[in-house]
């Protein structure tokens, strides 16, 4: 870890185009894989090179997500996929519980994407998402909610103007700012976009 992965991420923010780092930590068949000391000492060198970091994990694996995210205040994370819910299965809880913790920590974000696939690719309807949708509006607010597309994983439930059409249906009662915050502003400040 250490010097090695210090110069490997300097490299990596000499590059204008990289803004952060995503390690899937989905695929891991230990659900505190992210807590290993190891982990998070790398996690924690990126404050030092201005680089976020992208949670990829399950909903059985968010109770571990928090505790990561509090152990790295510094770092900026986005949780990406609304931290991957079991709607196919319709569960809320403990992902409900886990969202709000999460949002409760102010170096934590949230990419609303990626949910049509962890619902019934075949037959969801945007009223399944809906619960989903609202909870994290409601804890992320549109400061650090922002829009997420998940192309081309997205197309194995959907297609890209059904998903937009269904997070402007969801979010029908937003201003036009709340509206632009959610589409771009809030992913243009996360990642210091211009």
């Amino acid at each position: 870890m250490g010097d090695a992965a210090s110069q490997h991420l300097e490299r990596l923010a000499a590059l204008p185009l990289v803004r952060g780092i995503r390690r899937l930590i989905q695929s891991e068949p230990d659900p505190e894989f992210c807590l290993r000391p190891d982990f998070i000492a790398g996690v924690q060198l990126l404050a030092r090179h201005d680089l976020s970091f992208d949670i990829c994990v399950y909903h059985g694996q968010l109770r571990a997500a928090v505790e990561l995210a509090r152990r790295c205040p510094e770092v900026r994370f986005v949780l990406d996929h609304v931290g991957k819910p079991g709607i196919r299965a319709g569960l809320m809880d403990p992902w409900r519980s886990h969202i709000s913790a999460l949002a409760a920590l102010p170096n934590v974000w949230c990419k609303l994407s990626g949910m049509a696939t962890e619902a019934d690719p075949e037959t969801w309807s945007r009223e399944d998402l809906r619960p989903y949708i609202d909870h994290v509006v409601e804890c992320f607010g549109f400061d650090r909610l922002m829009f997420g597309g998940d192309w081309p994983v997205s197309t194995l439930a959907t297609d890209y103007p059904r998903w937009i059409e269904t997070v402007q249906w969801a979010t029908r009662f937003c201003s036009d700012e709340e509206r632009r915050r959610l589409f771009r502003e809030t992913a243009a400040a996360f990642y210091g976009l211009s």
